[in-house]
């Protein structure tokens, strides 16, 4: 798996879209495709936000680990709708 196919497959778990996560990152939803088909590279500051967003590490997004970093919060067996009420809950208690 190469860092297109990791941030395309954390922001699907995350369930974001790209314009959700571009919004997030205060960025234009074209650049998130184009980072995820490999066409453009986050920049280092980029980078650091999505490691945060996603709970993981930079290598883990730049493939030079393969330990997705920070387990504390997982969404594993957790349903799209539960994710979403789940990330509705945390955006109201920041």
């Amino acid at each position: 798996m190469n860092t297109a196919e990791r941030l395309k497959d954390l922001r699907e778990k995350y369930n974001f879209s790209q314009h959700g996560l571009a919004k997030r990152l205060d960025v234009a939803p074209s650049l998130i495709s184009a980072y995820e088909r490999g066409e453009r590279m986050p920049s280092p500051a980029k980078l650091i936000q999505l490691a945060d967003l996603y709970h993981t590490t930079t290598d883990y997004l730049l493939c030079r680990s393969n330990e997705p970093g920070d387990k504390s919060l997982s969404l594993e067996g957790l349903s799209p709708i539960q994710i979403k009420l789940l990330r509705e809950f945390i955006d109201t208690i920041k």
